[in-house]
């Protein structure tokens, strides 16, 4: 059962209202675009793994999909966490193409592609400290303690693995696609004792779940001024900052398309990159809107939440 199921990463989401918003020859979309890459790369394996993991029973584990938690002043993030009565499961997904080479000696991991060799930190050292600190929730909240496995999935099919210190643990717990679902079955084997109830497996996943802890925005990172943003509302079709509000419609004066609801995305933009919160004159400087009146109209039928009253409203997502 699917306790938590992932979203696309708020990181991902950013970054494109970022270069929906920045102008095409500014310096920092090369840095914005490489991180969307980066990260939307390792989204692709997660969905890759959250496939696999579909196929177990359901009746088996409950499935946290991204879950981030808290222990002390650590934040740490499973890409997938399974429980089940009897054991828990974190899996760490590593999509990368090429060959990845194992280097148990130095908890390095080498990937070699187009005649380049890139050092990384060893994946399963990863899932070995989420392990640790999982163990600390647990104690920190009083639940009774279960075996917490570990193994790394390599989403990418055509990746070649390399172990040339035959290190057991790499054979026994990095896993290529087809085998991760077979090795959760190990596990399955491995502890058939029960040793929470289904009350208490209910009681723990709910817990989980209202501990989970959202990443705050990267967005300081790239240092951008928020004048340095395009603003106006984008046309759906030619993607130009050019509609105009006229006749209860947005309309674009280049490739007259037309758009009722045009304005929540340039909301939607404003709320991810300047600010979460947004007044009248923010949002009519925004989107280009003569009328106080037509703004306050466009805004209270927005879907948002609304602090304060007359000239001190403001708004922002529910």
């Amino acid at each position: 059962m699917i306790v938590k199921k992932r979203k696309i990463p708020l990181r991902l989401i950013i970054n494109d209202a970022i270069l929906r918003r920045l102008p095409e020859t500014h310096p920092k979309r090369a840095d914005v675009i490489q991180d969307s890459m980066r990260f939307g790369a390792g989204h692709k394996g997660e969905v890759t793994l959250d496939y696999y993991t579909s196929l177990l029973h359901e009746e088996d584990f409950h499935i946290f999909q991204g879950l981030r938690l808290k222990t002390g002043e650590t934040h740490f993030q499973m890409d997938s966490l399974l429980i089940s009565p009897s054991f828990a499961i974190i899996i760490e997904s590593k999509n990368m193409a090429g060959t990845l080479t194992f280097n148990s000696q130095f908890n390095q991991m080498e990937r070699s592609l187009n005649d380049k060799t890139d050092t990384f930190d060893d994946p399963l050292l990863q899932a070995k400290r989420h392990r640790i600190l999982l163990l600390r929730w647990l104690i920190h909240h009083h639940y009774p303690m279960i075996p917490i496995e570990y193994l790394v999935f390599s989403s990418n099919p055509s990746t070649a693995l390399r172990n040339p210190s035959n290190d057991p643990e790499i054979y026994h717990r990095v896993c290529p696609p087809g085998r991760l679902i077979f090795k959760i079955e190990e596990f399955l084997s491995k502890y058939p004792k029960t040793l929470l109830t289904i009350k208490e497996v209910k009681k723990l996943s709910k817990h989980l779940l209202k501990s989970d802890q959202p990443p705050e925005s990267h967005l300081p990172r790239f240092q951008i001024n928020p004048s340095e943003y395009l603003t106006g509302v984008q046309c759906p079709s030619c993607n130009r900052y050019a509609m105009e509000r006229y006749s209860g419609t947005w309309n674009c004066h280049h490739c007259g398309t037309t758009a009722k609801d045009a304005h929540l995305q340039a909301l939607e933009d404003y709320f991810l990159l300047i600010n979460p919160s947004i007044n009248n004159q923010q949002f009519r400087l925004f989107v280009h809107l003569p009328s106080q009146k037509l703004a306050s109209k466009l805004l209270a039928n927005s879907n948002l939440k609304t602090t304060g009253a007359t000239k001190s409203r403001r708004y922002q997502r529910k």
